[in-house]
């Protein structure tokens, strides 16, 4: 389920609100949403790379034991 939106100004890291003060920004999207939007804006390819897909592939292997946090930020890559 996703989560709850959240303004822009609000939101960590960022350089301040949006010029509008009633914009809001959906800080999360399932994947199932993602590629919805993307296909919905255009796009003729859509896919999700997961979390764990970017751990195993960049991660694997690693004696140091680096990982990314548990939240790590999911993907969506899209081609027209």
């Amino acid at each position: 389920m996703a989560r709850p939106s959240a303004r822009v100004g609000d939101l960590s890291g960022s350089s301040g609100p949006h010029p509008h003060p009633s914009f809001t920004a959906k800080s999360h999207f399932t994947p199932t949403e993602m590629l919805a939007l993307a296909r919905q804006a255009g796009f003729a390819e859509a896919h999700h790379v997961s979390a764990a897909a970017l751990t195993q592939r960049y991660f694997a292997g690693r004696t140091g034991g680096l990982r990314p946090p548990n939240n790590a930020e999911e993907l969506l890559v899209a081609t027209t």
